[in-house]
């Protein structure tokens, strides 16, 4: 009785191995034919089903390839990642399909609350100084495009206690910068935008970063400086018509603000 179930179990087997091998040929086939939807399916097939074998991984992967590229349906290239890294032997795997899922919900989807959990679990997965840095630069932009200004900030002061390249460093302290024209702490946000035009004085010219610090100063209602910034800017922006225009509309306000006839000669 025992040889015959065992006979029976081992039938069923081979036969649930021979379907999953011919669904996985069938997406094979189809994904050469440019048929994508339908290969999917037939890999969904294998994924589901789950078994012991090699096949429900790959064809995770494949499916993660092609929901992202081909078909660009990115809720579904996270299930699949999800079942990597679930699934996968190998923590290097693992770890690259995290990255994957949290990047897909933060650059793809933009679905920030869920990024953010993304990126905390990378936070308690294996990982570099630099990639730490760069986790939490992401969590910081996060909070700052849901308004969550006080958390963005928060992360942004920790990830400057860490030991992190220039270029992470310059985005922080910009990214800092930014959050304090958001909570119109203008003051402050001018403080940051000076010392990055005064230690990354090429890389301010390429983000621009002169041009926010004359929106702060304008702000301010301090339309001198802000002229004087601009000023500064002629030849380093292109269309140069677009820094003349700007330093137009600020000669105006300045005429026109309270007190400027009276200091006139």
């Amino acid at each position: 009785m025992i040889r015959v179930l065992l006979v029976a179990l081992a039938l069923a087997l081979s036969a649930c191995s021979s379907q999953e091998e011919g669904d996985f040929k069938q997406a094979q086939k189809n994904i050469s034919q440019g048929h994508y939807t339908v290969a999917l399916n037939f890999l969904d097939r294998v994924i589901l089903r789950n078994s012991p074998s090699e096949l429900p991984l790959e064809a995770a992967r494949e499916a993660a390839r092609i929901s992202f590229f081909e078909i660009k349906d990115y809720q579904k290239t996270v299930r699949y990642y999800h079942f990597i890294v679930l699934h996968a032997p190998d923590e290097k795997e693992r770890l690259e399909a995290q990255k994957q899922i949290a990047a897909i919900y933060f650059n793809n989807l933009q679905d920030y609350k869920a990024a953010i959990l993304e990126y905390s679990k990378l936070q308690q997965m294996p990982h570099t100084d630099l990639e730490a840095a760069q986790y939490k630069m992401n969590v910081a932009r996060a909070h700052y495009y849901m308004n969550n200004f006080f958390q963005a900030e928060s992360e942004i002061d920790n990830l400057l206690r860490l030991k992190a390249d220039e270029n992470i460093r310059f985005s922080a302290l910009m990214l800092k910068g930014n959050i304090l024209v958001g909570k119109k702490e203008y003051n402050k946000a001018i403080d940051i935008f000076k010392t990055l035009m005064q230690n990354y004085p090429q890389k301010s010219i390429q983000e621009n970063v002169g041009l926010t610090l004359a929106v702060c100063y304008e702000e301010n209602n301090n339309f001198k400086e802000a002229i004087k910034v601009l000023e500064d800017y002629r030849g380093k922006y292109n269309p140069p018509e677009y820094i003349e225009l700007r330093i137009k509309r600020l000669q105006e306000r300045l005429r026109n603000a309270p007190g400027a006839r009276g200091m006139r000669k």
